[in-house]
């Protein structure tokens, strides 16, 4: 959406609350005579009321527009593996365009009928993102924590800013958030998640250019667990063939290219580097040892995937803490429980191989963050 479009419609907004003014209209007719001030000001009135409701009926059409596109991108999604990976990515960058367009045009709208002409309509940029990991929670965890009456949410939970849509720019992402509001003196704050920034190799880096000051959080989940979750998912959408163990074994050689040219060139889109990282994704120490290098430590918070499931109102009091928020309740602590449904278990044998796999990291992590989670 051109970024002039919001600047366009303050500018309405003001001309309407100029034709509103009685201010301006005795200025301008001051020489007038006094009948003909008192016959001029309602046909002024009436035309601003006139103008505001066609520049409404015009957003309405095209929001609706813009939603019916949408829902034509998500229709596409029922045949990924038909799809090829550079298919798939154009995809998601469309989604993700599309959504901020509409969350654009629906903050013109909530502006036009409240008439602020001098509200500031330029979005905030988020104060907290959740940057991983993937199916660890994070979609239960951030629609929980945007109920919180502080918290306005982003025109989408994953807006994949910096690992796909980079080089669309920051005043592109400003966009995707809402301006700054204040309740009872307090203001509140914003944010989005998206699961890969944890494990992309220049998503700390990018962040630190745009969001420096942001408080930054993680979800970790036990990687075995995360591991066999993130490969039934991958079934479900007709991504994954092999069976476990076999992916397993095919990992390394699936991921080298992808590896390769991420890290050769970094606005490389490689899906095949998010999409059969059953293993890497769970050596989170490697990852998080990333964002040391451009945020303070102070501005990460770590938590435990089965502490939010097991102790969601004491997790979430470490999250609230963390983010300056007051102590809060929703109606519900709805919490989506990962896994549990498998057509088919993991094999025994094949749990006790990736737990051995896996324990040298986990000590790393635990050394790192001073914390034995127990996997």
């Amino acid at each position: 959406m051109p970024v002039f479009r919001l600047d366009k419609a303050l500018d309405l907004a003001r001309g309407v609350k100029a034709f509103l003014s009685p201010e301006v209209g005795i200025a301008r007719d001051a020489t007038a005579p006094d009948a003909e001030r008192r016959e001029e000001r309602p046909r002024k009135r009436k035309r601003a009321r006139q103008l505001a409701s066609e520049h409404k009926k015009r957003l309405r059409s095209e929001i609706r527009s813009k939603k019916r596109q949408l829902s034509q991108i998500q229709k596409e999604k029922a045949f990924p593996a038909t799809k090829s990976a550079a298919e798939n990515i154009e995809r998601t960058k469309r989604k993700r365009r599309t959504q901020q367009e509409i969350f654009q045009l629906e903050t013109e709208l909530r502006i036009a009928k409240e008439g602020a002409a001098g509200e500031p309509v330029r979005g905030a940029l988020p104060d907290f993102v959740v940057i991983g990991a993937k199916k660890c929670g994070t979609t239960s965890f951030y629609h929980l924590l945007a109920q919180h009456p502080y918290v306005e949410p982003a025109a989408a939970k994953e807006l994949h800013f910096f690992d796909l849509l980079f080089e669309e720019g920051a005043e592109w992402y400003r966009r995707c958030f809402p301006p700054p509001k204040w309740k009872d003196g307090r203001r509140t704050i914003t944010g989005e998640a998206t699961p890969y920034y944890m494990f992309h190799p220049h998503a700390a880096r990018r962040m630190a250019e745009v969001v420096p000051q942001a408080r930054l959080i993680a979800l970790l989940r036990n990687p075995v667990d995360r591991a066999y979750s993130d490969y039934q998912m991958m079934v479900r959408r007709g991504f994954e063939r092999l069976e476990f163990e076999e992916a397993i074994v095919a990992e390394e050689a699936r991921l080298r290219d992808a590896n390769d040219k991420l890290l050769e060139d970094e606005h490389h889109d490689s899906f095949e580097h998010q999409r059969f990282s059953y293993l890497a994704r769970g050596i989170y120490v490697d990852q998080l040892l990333r964002w040391p290098k451009y945020f303070d430590k102070e501005q990460l918070l770590v938590l435990k995937s089965e502490d939010l499931l097991e102790r969601p109102v004491d997790t979430f009091r470490l999250v609230f803490d963390f983010l300056g928020l007051h102590d809060w309740e929703p109606e519900t602590w709805e919490v989506r429980k990962k896994g549990g449904k498998y057509e088919q278990k993991m094999d025994p044998a094949t749990r006790k191989r990736l737990e051995e796999y896996f324990e040298p990291h986990n000590q790393r992590l635990y050394e790192f963050l001073g914390v034995d989670f127990g996997w």
